[in-house]
């Protein structure tokens, strides 16, 4: 493959995944062996990008997403949050918290996006709706990292820095957390087409430019989600409150 297929095939996985400024890209090795090419033509179409200022390669350290004048807030905002990934995924409530900040940040972001995203945030969402839309089913992970991938997209196209660099700092956060999420929501029936519904709704509004319906429906989503979790944690203790019940006043 020539360079400027795979540079362009690079730039789009970049846009898809909905990559933050001066956040990481996958291992050249992982990277090869999606696009099924070598890791030297790979390397030359890093090069290409880093050329152009679209990447950054650190020594040792792999290849980065250029960070833009604002980038000096990234940093400390996603190391701060990152020391939480292991809470994340050791405390079976701690979907709980997520969601509580998720309700404060992602009904704004999605209005502020309606408001302001440009022709090209329009494209990048809605290529990364395409990729939560189409990851595979029995792939938990590429179902998170595409799911948090979109949520960061309409954050990016609130056009507020302060709002994006959370959002992107939360990043890993969401992915272990919305990874749990998935895991008990998909025991429900119909729930992949319901999600993506809500998804869609987002969407449309923001590329319509109806910004507090995009609001209603980003909220209504976190929602459905935290219902739905709350559900099945309570269906256990209304089992045995039920079998209980059962016991106390056997049938005669």
């Amino acid at each position: 493959m020539t360079a400027s297929p795979l540079v362009d095939r690079l730039a789009s996985l970049i846009a898809r995944r909905a990559l933050a400024p001066g956040q990481k890209l996958p291992s050249e090795r992982a990277l090869a062996a999606e696009f099924g090419v070598s890791r030297s033509s790979l390397r030359e179409a890093i090069g290409v990008l880093t050329s152009r200022g679209v990447l950054v390669a650190r020594h040792g350290g792999g290849t980065f997403l250029a960070a833009d004048e604002h980038a000096a807030l990234t940093d400390p905002i996603a190391e701060a949050l990152q020391l939480l990934a292991p809470l994340a995924r050791s405390d079976a409530g701690y979907w709980k918290d997520v969601a509580e900040i998720r309700f404060s940040l992602e009904g704004d972001a999605a209005y502020f996006a309606a408001l302001r995203a440009s022709e090209e945030d329009k494209r990048r969402l809605q290529q990364a709706y395409l990729a939560v839309s189409t990851a595979p089913l029995d792939d938990l992970a590429a179902q998170a990292r595409t799911d948090a991938a979109f949520h960061l997209a309409i954050a990016q196209a609130s056009r507020n820095v302060v709002l994006r660099q959370v959002m992107s700092g939360l990043l890993r956060l969401l992915e272990i957390s919305i990874a749990d999420t998935l895991r008990q929501l998909y025991r429900l029936p119909d729930i992949v087409a319901q999600l993506d519904l809500q998804h869609r709704q987002i969407l449309d509004a923001i590329l319509a430019g109806r910004a507090e319906e995009a609001r209603q429906h980003a909220n209504a989503h976190l929602e459905f989600v935290q219902q739905r979790l709350l559900d099945i944690e309570e269906a256990p203790a209304r089992a045995r409150r039920a079998a209980a019940v059962r016991n106390a006043f056997p049938s005669p």
